[in-house]
């Protein structure tokens, strides 16, 4: 299932962000799906600046968080827009928008060059990472990115994914999931799981979802791609680039009768009001269960209101309008303040026979505000 980071993801890029000058441009899709970063078995934590990949297939990465990861210490010269990395034997010099670097006093030719945006120095990451001896592997259908260094834990246990499975420190009701990752706080694993009081008889747990004989991998890898494309639409709405191809995407993901007329007023609104979003949501497939009515898939995710005009229907969510739902009140969303939660999506069909196929789509009553979900600002 893996494959190399090579491998082109240029293909799904159609709408482009083009940031910095010409000769050191980084462009990519602002409303692209968020890619993970697993090393030796546990996630990359990113905050203000996360992965982004190219419209030419090259991810990129903050060079101090990744390489620091790695064990390696980075030094920058602002005079000559240069970077260094060193580990033990070995030294990396890269410069800004230069299709050359210098490894261990070799000059190296690069397929994509080292690029600052927004004051945040962003280099390739597969060949600083092969530049450091690291292993790197792309899985298309997570959108996980694999990396495996010298530290990695043989003895450890893995998920089927790869990611590193926890035996202490467990959440207090831990044996209501196959098992426990390093990198997820137990507050994912304690949040209730929904369930719909008037089809309490059909709802299955983690646990007895998983162990569905009709349950497979690949399927709920499907899942988890519609999940995080329909919420990078949503979460990076923005009147200087939407349009009603937004629309179209986006209802694609959903499981609604009809056309996409609702979402084309949104996207007339997110104009006129000048809504301008940034966020991102990742799915955890390990957190999947029946509520009784509905699939649900936890998700974590993350956003910003960076502009608007008047404070009304700001995400297109009908309960984007809610002071309180089920686990207390929710904040007013303030201007260029980073806000985090924890929801669960709920994935449906209108198709007989979809259940446990890759058929299922985002329900289109699903709500980021609604039911057991958690906000709260950033810290």
């Amino acid at each position: 299932m893996n494959k190399r980071l090579g491998y082109s993801l240029a293909a799904a890029l159609l709408a482009v962000t083009l940031l910095g000058n010409e000769a050191s441009a980084l462009s990519y899709k602002s409303t692209q799906r968020p890619i993970e970063i697993i090393l030796d078995g546990q996630k990359i934590k990113f905050h203000d600046s996360r992965p982004v990949v190219s419209t030419s297939g090259t991810t990129y990465v903050p060079i101090r968080v990744v390489s620091e990861q790695l064990g390696a210490k980075v030094t920058w010269d602002a005079r000559q827009g240069k970077a260094v990395i060193a580990k033990g034997d070995s030294r990396i010099e890269l410069t800004e928008s230069s299709k050359q670097a210098m490894v261990n006093g070799t000059i190296v030719a690069l397929d994509a060059p080292m690029v600052v945006q927004n004051g945040r120095t962003l280099v390739p990451l597969r060949f600083v990472s092969e530049a450091l001896q690291v292993e790197v592997k792309f899985d298309d259908k997570s959108y996980y990115i694999f990396m495996k260094s010298d530290q990695y834990d043989e003895s450890a246990k893995y998920d089927p994914y790869g990611r590193k499975i926890r035996t202490t420190n467990l959440p207090k009701n831990a044996q209501d999931f196959p098992y426990i990752l390093e990198d997820i706080p137990n507050e994912m694993y304690e949040m209730e799981l929904f369930y719909d009081p008037f089809f309490k008889n059909s709802f299955k747990d983690v646990l007895k979802t998983q162990k569905h004989y009709m349950l497979r991998l690949d399927n709920v890898n499907a899942w988890k791609a519609k999940i995080e494309k329909y919420y990078s639409l949503i979460l990076n709405a923005n009147y200087e680039n939407i349009d009603f191809n937004w629309a179209k995407e986006a209802h694609s993901f959903l499981n609604i009768l009809g056309t996409d007329e609702d979402l084309r007023s949104y996207v007339n609104w997110v104009k006129s009001n000048k809504i301008q979003l940034e966020g991102s949501l990742v799915a955890e497939p390990s957190i999947f269960y029946h509520g009784g009515d509905t699939f649900r898939m936890r998700t974590k995710f993350k956003f910003k209101i960076k502009n608007f005009n008047k404070y009304e229907n700001l995400i297109y969510d009908s309960s984007f309008h809610l002071t309180k739902n089920d686990n207390g009140n929710l904040p007013e969303y303030q201007k260029d303040v980073w806000y985090e939660g924890i929801a669960d999506i709920r994935l449906s069909s209108t198709i007989g026979g979809a259940v446990y196929t890759p058929k299922l789509q985002v329900s289109g009553t699903t709500s980021l505000f609604r039911g057991n979900a958690l906000i709260r600002k950033s810290e």
